[in-house]
Formats: C-alpha cells, structure tokens, sequence
C-alpha cells in the first residue's frame, strides 16, 4: 500500500484545548482518519507539537507491504501491526514525546487497512474478536456536591452502568476525610455496584497504605494512581489493590509494574501511550493475570471510535472501560462512533476499518 495523500485540519474546541484530524489516502482513493487531542495539564505535548510531528505526510513514512489475507484469530503480533511498525520506522525520532500524534497516524494507518482487508481495526489489531461487547464504566467526582454526585449515580445505575469510578479530587486529610463519607454514602446507595477510585497521583508513598486501608470497607475494586507515576513500583501490596495509569507512560516501568505486587490492571489510555504500545500493553497484562481497562483522554470521536476498537482486540474482555460518550465531544462536528451501544456497552461496528467515514467538518 502507498500513501498518496494526508491533510491535517486544525478543530477549535473549549478553553485552550484544540484537535487535530489526520485523513490519508491510499492510491486507490481509500482514507483512513486518526485523531491528535492533547489534554493541556496532561499530555507531554501541545497540539502544535503534534501537528510539526505530522507534517511532511506522506513523504517521511516508509512503505507499507500488506497482508494477503485478514489477520488470525489470536494472531500475536498481527501482521498488520508488524507492516505498521516498519512504516513508522523512518518517523521514530519525530513521533518520540508526542503519543497523541503516534495515535492518530496509527489509527489513520488501521482504518486504511481494515478498510483494505474488509474487517474493523480491532481485527487488524489482534485477530478477529473472541468477545462481542464491552461495557462502559460510568464516571463521577467528589468535587461535585454530595446530592449531585448522588443523582448522578442514579442516572448511571438507570442506563444499566454496572461499574462507576469516582475520581477523588479533595486534598489533604480533611478532603480525604470529605471523599470518604462521600463514598460511604455512594456505597449505601449502590451497594452491588462496581466501585473504582481514581487518586490521580496525589497520595505520598508513606500515606497510601493508610488510605488504602480506609478504603476498604466500600469495597473497591482497585484504586488507580495512588501516588507518583515515578514511584508507583515501591507501593506493594495494600489493603485494596491498584492499579497503573500514568505510570505506563514512564519508560521501562510497565515491565517493573507486570510483577509488582499489588498492581491489579493496567489503565490504557492510547492518547497517552499511541494505539499500538496501549495494546501491547494490554496483551501483556492479561498474560499475567491482570485486569486491562480502555480509556479516553476526553478526546473527539476519532480517537474515542479507536478507543473502542482497542478495548474489542484483546485476547480476553477488559473490565469495563472509560468509554461512555462524554460533554467535550459537544464541542466537535456531529460525528457518530458506531462502536457505542444503549445501555452503557460497546460493540463491533458494521463497518471495515475504524467505521467512522471521512472526515467532513
């Protein structure tokens, strides 16, 4: 296959934040489309940094030699993936420090070849599905009000959410304090359901085995991030489990993480890791016994339809992901994902490739 064409267009969204839509075509007029939506505060990159890194498309990328035939079931590398890799080769050193422009030129790349070979990304990514539907976590805060954060899991459990993650966004102990009866109070409310927090890195390696430990009583399923992304290998076992996030994106601390002690999953989240590295990882977390969860960064629905085609390729369900359709995708053009389903699910587009169409402003 042969890169004829790319084109990048810039999308204005809310506050400081902008998008960038990557649509390449192939010689015989096919487009692929990816998604570039660095999170400022976040990402390690700004969107100027991503639209220099994809600049000169398609002239840096190197020759694309396809498969015959769809990838197998359970094949591992696919080799899809492996003609991909070699493409990028020639662009390691300008992709390195941006993931959010390695994912929309690897999406873009998946959605050309699925549509040449007739099947979804998640095909082309780890052989044809061994599962058909993923649910989606619902997603809460505790800097909301007691009463609207209350209302809100009311209106999740309504959907059919079976699994609700609470970021704990208070500081101190008289925060923690706070989120603590917020989430005794959640916990009554819904006592089946599936409870994760997310402490976003903010507990010290000495406080988090004590917090954990108050945790446990509500029962949580893990707690992600607890502290550093640097330090999260010296955490060992607690109370309650936990689980990685932005640790994956520290180089060399995935592999110290597949065999530490108290890590119960792995959080991808390909805008921060590329769709490729993200299912990688997700691969080998399974292979050990972990859990896996897809997420989005809040990103347009390119990059949430990718999203949703990781979380279909890997070798078993992951746990619920953060997939749900959110407010910031108000601020992109219309849009469908077809992967998203009623009742809180994901499921296999109708379509090859990414199934989203070409990208019409």
């Amino acid at each position: 296959m042969r890169v004829a064409a790319a084109s990048l267009e810039l999308v204005e969204l809310e506050g400081a934040r902008r998008g960038l839509v990557l649509s390449i075509t192939d010689e015989d007029g096919r487009v692929g489309v990816g998604e570039a939506t660095p999170l400022p505060g976040f990402s390690p990159e700004s969107a100027d940094d991503d639209q220099r890194a994809l600049a000169e498309l398609p002239g840096a990328l190197g020759p694309i030699d396809l498969p015959r035939d769809a990838p197998a079931a359970g094949a591992a590398p696919a080799a899809t993936v492996l003609a991909i890799q070699r493409a990028l080769a020639p662009l390691s050193s300008r992709l390195r420090g941006a993931p959010a422009a390695r994912f929309a030129l690897e999406t873009a790349l998946l959605d050309l070849l699925g549509q040449r070979l007739g099947v979804p990304v998640s095909a082309c990514l780890g052989g044809h599905r061994r599962y058909e539907e993923v649910q989606v976590n619902g997603l809460l805060t505790t800097s909301a009000a007691l009463p609207e954060m209350l209302d809100r899991a009311r209106a999740l459990a309504g959907r059919g959410v079976g699994a609700i993650k609470v970021k704990l966004r208070s500081r101190g102990q008289e925060g923690f304090a706070r989120d603590l009866e917020a989430l005794r109070a959640l916990r009554r409310e819904h006592p089946a359901v599936e409870l994760r927090l997310d402490a976003n890195a903010a507990w010290s390696l000495d406080e988090a085995p004590r917090r954990l430990g108050l945790l446990a009583p509500l029962r949580p399923r893990f707690v992600e991030q607890p502290v550093a992304p640097e330090l999260l290998h010296h955490l060992g076992a607690c109370e309650v489990p936990w689980a990685a996030d932005e640790s994956l994106a520290v180089e060399g601390m995935p592999e110290r993480l597949l065999d530490a002690e108290g890590c119960a999953a792995f959080i991808l989240k390909p805008a921060m890791l590329g769709l490729l590295r993200a299912h990688e990882l997700g691969c080998r977390a399974q292979a050990r016994g972990l859990d896996a969860v897809v997420t989005h960064l809040f990103d347009g629905p390119i990059a949430l339809a990718a999203a949703c085609e990781l979380a279909l390729s890997l070798p078993r369900a992951p746990l619920a992901c953060g997939l749900d359709a959110h407010a910031g995708l108000e601020a992109w053009p219309a849009v469908r994902v077809p992967q998203l389903r009623e009742g809180g699910l994901i499921g296999p587009s109708d379509r090859p490739g990414l199934g989203v169409g070409r990208w019409r402003a």
